[in-house]
């Protein structure tokens, strides 16, 4: 079970696609950390992983070094450490913060679009001055310490332009494993899709190059596509759970199926109960019916075992509903399908050996 405790609402960005929308004070008291950690713990699937998020987690670091320590303290007789991670805005992330991370065994995820560009467009503090200086400060000293890293990007309309720079910039700064998530809320008209197929055509050139060049990149959207493909679609295991294998809860105690729905807690449609009574499965197996629906108008599709229709919070995103999918994701996955697959097509040809290495169990 994955387990993530959203500390705050609070953050010191003001990023302008963020979907926790206002941001608002509301610390997470430590004895509902406590009781999110029982219930997993005394649940019926072994506690995997926690995950610290916000709001920025980093602006409650004693309440994340508490909460880290009664994780110990549960899982003190488990065969193997729990993994932690902590997703931050990377501001924060200086010598004593990083010190504690590492001795404690973090991962440590960071939000940064990408270049100064890409960066000032929408990420940015109170007022408008830019962050990017200190969120790359922050990783190059995540680097230069040795933590396992990877850097989390929002395409957006607005930065979509900085996409194949944002990559390299990226790689340059000395990231090998990122994730690029498409801002799927904002105003994807015609114009900023046909902006976006070009970009994603060069973004695509450089994954190739890269790997020519002896680079072995973990890059999300592409990747995942050339593992659909060799595995023949998502298996059922790959797919969210929903509040099975994932669990996310709110300052307040709330629980939700995905740390994306918490947003200003707010939401009743989408809690599947309270750390004081517990998960009310009613309500998690009515969210996963609907998410996991057969969906008729995806039926003729050829690409329907690749794609991420199943995907509960992005559909609640576009659709407002976590099982009704957009045409713009149908769109944007074909769109990532036909670039990995020509991306995969000339490396397998090449028989590049980084990309063999990295995608399949024997050698050519």
């Amino acid at each position: 079970m994955r387990l993530t405790l959203f500390l705050d609402h609070a953050c010191n960005f003001r990023c302008s696609y963020c979907y926790n929308g206002d941001h608002f004070h509301r610390e997470m008291p430590l004895d509902v950390a406590k009781r999110a950690v029982d219930l997993v713990v005394d649940g019926p699937r072994p506690l995997k992983q926690v995950g610290y998020f916000g709001g920025e987690p980093l602006l409650r670091f004693e309440l994340l070094k508490a909460s880290t320590d009664y994780v110990r303290l549960r899982t003190a007789q488990y065969p193997a450490p729990v993994t932690l991670v902590v997703t931050t805005n990377g501001s924060l992330l200086d010598d004593e913060r990083l010190d504690w991370l590492g001795v404690n065994g973090f991962h440590v995820g960071v939000s940064i679009d990408g270049t100064r560009a890409a960066q000032d467009a929408c990420r940015v503090y109170p007022g408008g001055r830019s962050t990017h200086d200190d969120v790359v400060a922050g990783i190059r000293r995540t680097l230069e310490k040795g933590l396992p890293l990877k850097t989390v990007s929002v395409v957006d309309p607005a930065n979509a332009a900085e996409l194949p720079a944002t990559f390299r910039f990226l790689v340059e700064l000395g990231v090998r494993d990122m994730s690029f998530n498409i801002n799927y809320e904002a105003d994807w008209d015609e114009a900023a899709r046909d902006a976006f197929r070009l970009q994603f055509h060069e973004f695509t050139d450089a994954y190739v190059d890269l790997f020519r060049r002896g680079t072995i990149l973990r890059v999300n959207v592409l990747d995942a596509k050339v593992i659909t493909h060799l595995k023949g679609g998502f298996a059922c295991s790959d797919r969210c759970d929903f509040g099975c294998e994932e669990l996310a809860v709110a300052p307040s105690g709330n629980l939700y199926p995905c740390d994306r729905l918490i947003g200003e807690d707010a939401r009743p449609d989408v809690i599947i109960g309270t750390v004081f009574e517990g998960v009310d499965t009613a309500a998690r197996d009515r969210l996963i019916a609907a998410k996991n629906a057969v969906l008729s108008e995806c039926a003729d599709c050829g690409l329907v075992n690749r794609c991420m229709h199943w995907c509960g919070c992005v559909n609640y995103a576009m659709t407002g509903s976590v099982g009704e999918v957009s045409g713009l994701l149908c769109w944007f996955e074909q769109l990532f399908i036909e670039e990995a697959d020509r991306a995969a097509g000339i490396l397998f040809a090449e028989k590049n050996p980084g990309f063999i290495k990295r995608f399949y169990s024997f050698a050519l």
